[in-house]
């Protein structure tokens, strides 16, 4: 039995659909605000503070292997109520918390291990989410662009000793936002009203690459169909990821659109 622990985002029904196309045994741990994959048989609606909870339904169907997928809200600490097991476990989750997501994340995969359940990658049933094309539509990327792309980049492993920075939006090679708890989409409605306040021509451009020591098991980020959508409306010209390290969703409909706007989405 395979245990999939699940947040936000379209992600997980693509690995839930590919799971009953090959007829695997999975249960859910459903992490989400509205209880969405209650509709599925063995899914249990859990909140993130109820981690023996987890433990002991992961045990009693004895499920070796999991897998983390979607986004999980990051709560105020102080307003959280954590049950038994995770008060055993308070001190050092108390230390990743204030760390960031990603030692959050690592913290409870080394806890998972130390009850000999292992974290396999996201992408181990759906490779061909993956992104490893060099280019999504064939929109030239100027010398001016592509600096601007590899500044971008720069801030974004600068920053991720302090475990932020997924998504930077720059413009002309002025950084205009970063991202933060907020995540991606609002890190682009961010730089599209300081792009109109002050008052800038030229188009910005958004780079995605997972932070330095990014566990990619676990966090590999992700480019869907609302992304593109609110990149162009925020007047975004492109998207730049890291090549074989992000995710693409709704892959046929986001080329379409690309197309449409004279949109580029390109690796390097």
């Amino acid at each position: 039995m395979l245990g999939l622990i699940v947040g936000e985002s379209s992600l997980p029904r693509f690995i839930i659909n590919k799971l009953l196309k090959k007829n695997l045994k999975f249960l859910i741990l459903d992490l989400t605000k509205f209880n969405i994959y209650k509709k599925y048989e063995n899914s249990y609606n859990l909140k993130i503070t109820e981690l023996g909870k987890a433990l002991s339904i992961l045990k009693k169907n004895n499920c070796k292997n999991i897998i983390f997928i979607g986004k999980v809200k990051r709560p105020e600490i102080s307003l959280l109520k954590f049950d038994r097991k995770s008060l055993f476990y308070f001190s050092r989750l108390y230390s990743a918390f204030k760390k960031g997501d990603g030692n959050i994340l690592k913290e409870i995969i080394k806890i998972f291990k130390e009850h000999r359940i292992k974290v396999l990658n996201s992408m181990k049933f759906t490779p061909e989410l993956i992104f490893k094309d060099r280019a999504i539509n064939k929109v030239k990327v100027n010398n001016n662009d592509q600096r601007s792309i590899f500044k971008a980049a720069s801030v974004i492993k600068s920053l991720s000793r302090f475990d932020i920075g997924q998504s930077v939006v720059i413009n002309n090679g002025y950084v205009l936002a970063i991202e933060g708890p907020e995540g991606t989409d609002e890190t682009i409605k961010r730089s599209f009203q300081l792009s109109n306040k002050y008052k800038l021509k030229n188009k910005s451009i958004l780079v995605k690459f997972p932070k330095t020591n990014q566990d990619l098991r676990v966090d590999l980020p992700t480019i869907g169909l609302d992304t593109v959508k609110n990149c162009i409306k925020a007047n975004i010209k492109g998207i730049a990821v890291k090549r074989s390290q992000n995710i693409i969703l709704n892959k046929d409909k986001i080329i379409n659109l690309t197309k449409k706007n004279n949109f580029f989405i390109i690796s390097i």
